[in-house]
């Protein structure tokens, strides 16, 4: 995705990391290359590694400056951090850098949003400094939706997070300890203009950020869909879903009351340009068009 501006909000992408990454099978239970033979477009090179059997998928963040905020919508992986999937674990990249170069230092960042709680969203909350996990954006506010920091406490709690490793440990909790977290309603509005729509299923409290200024209005849809090829099969939910038939429901919604409409649909996975326009496709289906 290139910067632009929706309305009087600029926006720019925050990239971590682009590429083949995640196994088709891993992240599609119902994952069938025939079942979308008749649109293939989702299988197109820039989206698909069919040698391998790899998804190609973005793994960034977005800087949104308004009149009266700067804000940072997700936090991807981070670095140093321990995890169990190698591809996740000990990381060592230029994202602060990168952010930088979108035009934002870490003192700069007025609000972190999360749209959820899981490990390639809420990395960047914190960095290792002198052998501590400490906040990453000194004078930001971190805005968590309630019902989304109650389940993953819980879950926290219960079983430390055992799969991916316990990214709530050293990536949520000290922002919280550091009393710099807002649990906000999954409808809460940040500023005229900019407010969160509750997107569940992927996670119980996820929620994407809508943007309307003047005539334009845009909304970040965190992880209503990983690939484009959910747009054509609306019915394939992920096996990161805490609940994949309401995650197929709320997208399914979602695709219905977007498509064709001149609303700027950005997702967090997306590779390549990232954001688009939802349209109509054949039968139940529908397509994406890229920017």
């Amino acid at each position: 995705m290139r910067p632009r501006d929706i309305g009087n909000v600029s926006v720019a992408p925050v990239l971590e990391a682009e590429g083949p990454l995640l196994e088709a099978a891993m992240v599609f239970p119902d994952w069938n290359t025939d079942a979308v033979k008749d649109d293939p477009w989702p299988l197109a090179p820039q989206f698909y590694d069919a040698e391998r059997n790899l998804l190609v998928i973005a793994i960034q963040s977005f800087l949104l400056k308004t009149r009266r905020h700067t804000i940072l919508i997700d936090a991807c992986i981070g670095n140093d951090k321990e995890r169990n999937n190698p591809a996740f674990s000990r990381l060592s990249l230029p994202w602060l850098e990168t952010l930088a170069r979108a035009g934002a230092r870490p003192e700069d960042i007025d609000i972190v949003l999360c749209t959820h709680m899981h490990v390639d969203h809420v990395g960047w909350n914190t960095r290792l400094e002198n052998g501590r996990w400490v906040p990453t954006f000194p004078n930001a506010r971190y805005l968590f939706a309630k019902r989304e920091w109650e389940h993953w406490e819980r879950v926290q709690r219960e079983n430390g997070l055992t799969r991916t490793g316990d990214y709530i440990g050293d990536s949520v909790l000290p922002v919280m300890e550091a009393g710099k977290a807002d649990l906000v309603a999954t409808d809460h509005e940040i500023e005229p203009g900019i407010w969160l729509d509750h997107m569940p299923g992927h996670t119980p409290g996820q929620v994407a950020v809508h943007v309307k200024s003047g005539r334009d209005e845009a909304i970040f849809t965190g992880d209503m869909m990983h690939h484009p090829v959910q747009c054509a099969r609306p019915d394939w939910s992920t096996n990161f879903c805490t609940d994949k038939a309401q995650a197929a429901e709320t997208r399914r919604k979602f695709l219905d009351r977007y498509a064709d409409a001149n609303v700027l649909v950005v997702p967090s996975h997306f590779p390549g340009a990232t954001s688009g326009h939802v349209v109509r496709g054949k039968g139940r289906g529908y397509g994406f068009r890229f920017d």
